[in-house]
């Protein structure tokens, strides 16, 4: 693979992976059922487009620089949205979200999702008219609501993605947004904050994407601007956070086990789980909320005075209004874009190799080319109930 070079050769290698990862989606939606033959192979194509792209960076510039990458975006966002229904399916979009990551550490990509989304794909999303980054926010937002808790693991690289792209979209539609704001509201829950010490991370990764949007394409994104609005209560409560004026919450006890052994270790895991001052202060300290707060120091009493002289009711006029409006020379000085790339380690080595080796098994069980009793594809942990 890091031997291929030529525009010749990488313009038909990229053309036949988009032909074919398209056609199950394509099969799926055409007004005669059957008329067109799937493909089943899309779960090796995945993996052979993954191991060219890590492998040969000429490929990677190539199809940036030249090819449609959104031809290669709506099918693995297609994969990912059909497959959270499916538990067989979690490989699927483990490989689908760690392309994506990849692709989201390029400019190039991030810039191309600008185009716009077309489209009809044979899955039940909300209507919108939008670009290919409204589909890849809205495919995120329904994977982390609504998928297994299996997916519990990817939130990180869903939310890294999201955070990558975010200071290069021009435009994000309403339903985009208000997702993208309901998942800062569902990670900025004290509850939630206090009960998983992973939302204080998630938590940051949304608040950088507001303040790209807010710094980097405050004027085409008007419905941005406005759902960020709509969450003051939520900024308040978060800004009394950061200033260290909120206490940890009490943690309700647990009820008794009968067996002192399982009580012991309930115990000792609710002191683990237990939130203290230094652990919220650490995180809390670190929230980038000067952008939004500005904006809402500064739009919200324009806002408010102009729905109360003219009456206003409707989403629509509201958006039109943050149209006019401008936050230039009142916004902190810009912070610089960061990017987190995509950095292959051990385990995600580990995962692949595994990832690999199921699917060469459970495509050649007729005829067996294995001897079933002695493959072991997974491990059974058992655990006392």
């Amino acid at each position: 693979l890091r031997g291929l070079s030529g525009e010749r050769e990488f313009d038909a290698i990229y053309d036949g992976f988009c032909r074919l990862l398209n056609n199950p989606h394509q099969a799926n939606n055409t007004l005669l059922p059957s008329s067109m033959k799937q493909i089943s192979c899309f779960q090796e194509l995945l993996i052979l487009f993954w191991k060219l792209i890590d492998e040969n960076k000429d490929f990677l510039g190539y199809i940036l620089r030249v090819g449609d990458i959104n031809e290669m975006v709506v099918p693995m966002l297609y994969f990912m949205y059909e497959g959270r229904k499916d538990p067989s399916k979690i490989g699927l979009i483990h490989i689908c979200t760690f392309i994506l990551l990849l692709l989201s550490g390029e400019r190039n990509f991030c810039v191309n999702l600008n185009a716009v989304f077309s489209k009809k794909l044979p899955v039940d999303l909300p209507p919108f008219t939008g670009n290919h980054a409204d589909l890849l926010y809205i495919v995120l937002h329904k994977l982390i609501t609504d998928g297994p808790n299996k997916l519990d693991t990817l939130y990180d690289c869903f939310l890294t993605t999201m955070s990558n792209v975010s200071p290069y979209i021009k435009t994000f539609c309403m339903p985009a947004a208000m997702r993208a704001t309901n998942l800062f509201e569902m990670f900025a829950h004290r509850k939630r904050l206090y009960s998983n010490e992973h939302y204080p991370r998630y938590l940051l990764f949304m608040l950088e994407v507001f303040n790209n949007v807010i710094q980097y394409q405050y004027e085409g994104n008007p419905h941005f601007i406005y759902q960020i609005l709509r969450r003051k209560k939520v900024f308040a409560e978060l800004s009394t956070l950061a200033d260290g004026s909120a206490a940890p919450p009490a943690v309700e006890p647990t009820t008794p086990t009968p067996e002192p052994e399982k009580a012991d270790e309930a115990s000792k895991a609710a002191a683990a789980a237990r939130p203290t001052s230094e652990w919220m202060r650490a995180w809390a300290e670190g929230l980038p909320l000067q952008p939004c707060l500005r904006i809402m120091q500064h739009l919200l009493p324009q806002l408010e005075q102009f729905c109360i002289s003219s009456t206003v009711n409707d989403e629509a006029i509201v958006v039109d209004f943050l149209k006019t409006t401008t936050m230039v020379g009142l916004l902190p000085v810009p912070h610089p874009i960061l990017i987190r790339k995509y950095q292959q380690n051990e385990y995600t080595s580990l995962w692949f190799t595994t990832y690999i080796w199921g699917v060469v098994y459970l495509r050649n069980q007729a005829p067996a080319y294995f001897d079933a009793p002695h493959i072991k594809l997974f491990t059974i942990s058992y655990i006392d109930a």
